[in-house]
């Protein structure tokens, strides 16, 4: 499955633009059930760190959803999940028809 999604990234113009961390700030200001919430930027990618308020498999799974809805482009979105224990990893990329996207770690814990 990795090499399938590092096949992917291979075909998308990655950028970090504005507009997608002010998306992913403002879902994640209106999402409840978060204690808090971090975006940051490395190296061409984002890296969004929740941590729940309860943490599990369940409810991470289901504000990961809301999440590429809402941040996520139309035409194409993919995705991996990493379960380590006490943190859920994703790793995660959506790109426009013009293949213009972006791609983020998502962090639950």
């Amino acid at each position: 499955m990795f090499r399938v999604f590092n096949d992917y990234l291979k075909y998308i113009q990655l950028s970090v633009s504005p507009e997608i961390e002010c998306a992913f700030n403002h879902f994640l200001a209106d999402s409840k059930g978060l204690k808090n919430y971090c975006v940051t930027i490395h190296y061409n990618r984002f890296v969004v760190d929740v941590r729940l308020n309860k943490f599990g498999m369940e409810q991470a799974q289901k504000h990961f959803q809301k999440m590429m809805d809402a941040v996520g482009y139309p035409y194409s979105q993919m995705y991996v999940r990493f379960n380590e224990g006490n943190v859920i990893r994703y790793r995660y990329a959506s790109c426009m028809e013009n293949k213009m996207g972006f791609y983020c770690d998502v962090v639950y814990s």
